[in-house]
C-alpha cells in the first residue's frame, strides 16, 4: 500500500506561479538575444526594388523601411522575402 495520500499527486501549484515564471523567462530570452545578436550597426546606402525602398544591414541582411521624402529609416527590422524559381 502507498503512504502517499491520494490527493497529493493530482494537486497543482497556483497558476499565477507558472505565469509570473513564464513571463521571467520572456523577458530574460529577449534581453540575452539582444546582447547576442546583431545590433543592425552597419546599414547599406538605400535601395529602391519595385515599390519598396530600404537599407540592408551589411552584417545580417535584415531589412529597415527608407522613406525617400524625409531621408530616414522608419519601422522594425525585418526579414526579406525569398523568391523561389525552379531549375530548368
Amino acid at each position: 500500500m502507498s503512504t502517499l495520500e491520494p490527493g497529493f499527486l493530482s494537486a497543482s501549484p497556483p497558476s499565477d506561479l507558472f505565469e509570473l515564471d513564464h513571463q521571467y523567462l520572456t523577458t530574460v530570452r529577449y534581453f540575452a538575444n539582444r546582447l547576442s545578436s546583431c545590433w543592425h550597426l552597419e546599414l547599406s546606402r538605400p535601395f529602391t526594388r519595385g515599390q519598396e525602398t530600404y537599407r540592408a544591414c551589411l552584417r545580417c541582411g535584415m531589412h529597415r523601411r527608407f522613406d525617400i521624402k524625409t531621408w530616414k529609416s522608419s519601422g522594425r527590422f525585418y526579414s526579406p522575402s525569398v523568391e523561389r524559381r525552379a531549375r530548368i
